[in-house]
């Protein structure tokens, strides 16, 4: 039996990111959830297992160290977007230091740059795909001091190279996953920007998209679904063990699958659990059927990618999505007592000023309740990324993970107006939306309790003061 740590980094905000920094700072504190699968996988081996969620409990690097000493680790893991990769191996090489143990890596970016993330340095190991098969087959090896090259899901070093084992990725990996380790989170810690309730959390019913959007990233994933009765079993976990009252499904499209939808609501609905929860879905696959049977198992959220009002700008970025659907469906759901975040983008194929402004508009005359604008960005794995590799000659992200890159604002190559003014335009967005008196009003309408209150005064005022600052680091 080892002695494994699971550690999360507070997250930061990157100048290269869609979001303006104040809205990642303010979207929400959620819990890691690739960490949590992972750590129930290894409990599920026979090993004792910490989580330390830093970012949650607000701790910094050197507070961290002192919270793993009395456990003693004996293996180090963490996750890492590609976003978070620099600060992820940052961490990794100073805890590395300081309990002289090895590093295991895991998550989407190492999916992206196997090898890269490897020979960056911090991690000594890394896991692939959904870690069932290669991370007990890993912690198998270290315990044992065997070599783990060549293992299943498992890459490594072997004589100064990085070596790869097989991946199998035909049999849906939720028929093997453990239920995630909440039980090692601070579940009490955890909220969203729309949240109301505790305890929050996430969850993840399947994976992919069937959309082929070219700026998103996540169609380029295998497409697996958890089995409606699993599905269910982990709600009903959250519930009664966890104590959650309300949980965010991070599904790609919560609707793409009717006869899932329908089959998974009415077992919620069956079991009269006290919980709401929120879920994001393309408004492509939306109606008065489904989003009724929806808001009667819970459903009070739904965030929706409407992107923007050009049509040309959509049919180039593949956007399955006109605007007379969207507002469609977006009456469907306000009709239907669930509240609406519309997703939009600034910065798409030939933006103006003036296509820019009618973005804004357009969202304003919308019926949702919320809305996020961001700017378009080459996604790491997206067509954007492939393309914008295509004709600058280099990738950018490549060069990140591997430390040659320092962080900045990428160029939009496909935008007609500079990044400043995209830039401009998001804060101008913000506060066209948010601070129209009618708007001020439903939002104060809506709020239940003090914290809910609080947490609305503390993010309007940083956005206020975030729109007199620029997003951009100084040369």
């Amino acid at each position: 039996m080892l002695r494994v740590a699971f550690v999360y980094p507070p997250i930061g905000h990157e100048p290269f990111e869609e979001n303006l920094k104040v809205v990642d700072e303010e979207f929400g504190r959620l819990p890691p959830l690739s960490l949590a699968y992972a750590a129930a996988i290894a409990e599920q081996a026979g090993h004792d297992v910490r989580i330390v969620d830093a970012n949650a409990l607000e701790l910094d690097l050197a507070r961290t160290i002192e919270t793993l000493r009395p456990f003693v680790p004996q293996v180090l893991a963490f996750t890492s977007s590609t976003y978070m990769f620099r600060r992820v191996a940052l961490w990794a090489s100073e805890l590395r230091r300081a309990f002289g143990v090895p590093t295991i890596l895991g998550g989407v970016n190492l999916g992206l740059y196997p090898t890269e993330s490897i020979e960056a340095g911090a991690f000594d190991h890394g896991v692939l795909h959904y870690a069932t098969e290669g991370f007990p087959a890993l912690l198998d090896a270290l315990e044992r001091g065997t070599d783990p090259a060549g293992l299943p899901e498992v890459i490594t070093r072997r004589d100064g190279k990085v070596v790869q084992g097989p991946v199998h990725t035909m049999s849906n990996p939720y028929l093997r996953l453990p239920l995630p380790a909440r039980h090692l989170l601070p579940n009490e810690r955890y909220h969203s920007i729309l949240s109301r309730r505790q305890n929050f959390t996430i969850q993840v019913t399947g994976t992919g998209c069937p959309a082929p959007c070219t700026f998103c990233a996540i169609p380029r994933v295998r497409r697996y679904r958890n089995p409606v009765e699993r599905a269910v079993s982990e709600v009903v976990r959250c519930h009664d063990v966890h104590g959650v009252r309300e949980i965010d499904f991070f599904d790609a499209d919560f609707f793409c699958d009717h006869e899932w939808l329908k089959a998974f609501c009415s077992a919620l609905i069956d079991r009269r659990m006290d919980i709401e929860w929120s879920c994001r879905a393309s408004l492509a696959n939306v109606d008065d059927e489904t989003v009724s049977l929806a808001h009667r198992a819970g459903c009070r959220a739904m965030f929706v990618g409407i992107e923007t009002g050009n049509v040309e700008a959509l049919k180039a970025m593949r956007k399955r999505l006109d605007p007379a659907t969207a507002r469609r469906s977006l009456e469907i759901i306000r009709d239907n007592g669930v509240r609406a975040l519309g997703f939009f983008m600034l910065g798409v194929p030939g933006e103006t000023h003036a296509s820019a402004a009618r973005t804004i508009l357009y969202s304003m005359s919308l019926p949702i309740d919320f809305a996020q604008y961001s700017r378009l960005i080459a996604k790491p794995g997206s067509r954007l990324h492939k393309e914008m590799i295509r004709l600058t000659g280099t990738d950018f992200w490549r060069d990140w993970v591997l430390g040659r890159a320092v962080p900045r604002r990428l160029p939009n190559l496909w935008s007609r107006i500079d990044d400043d003014a995209i830039e401009t335009w998001a804060k101008l967005a913000y506060l066209a939306f948010y601070y129209r008196p009618n708007q001020i009003l439903r939002t104060l309408a809506r709020i239940r309790d003090r914290d809910e209150f609080l947490r609305g005064l503390k993010a309007a005022g940083r956005m206020v003061g975030n729109m007199l600052h620029s997003d951009l680091d100084p040369e």
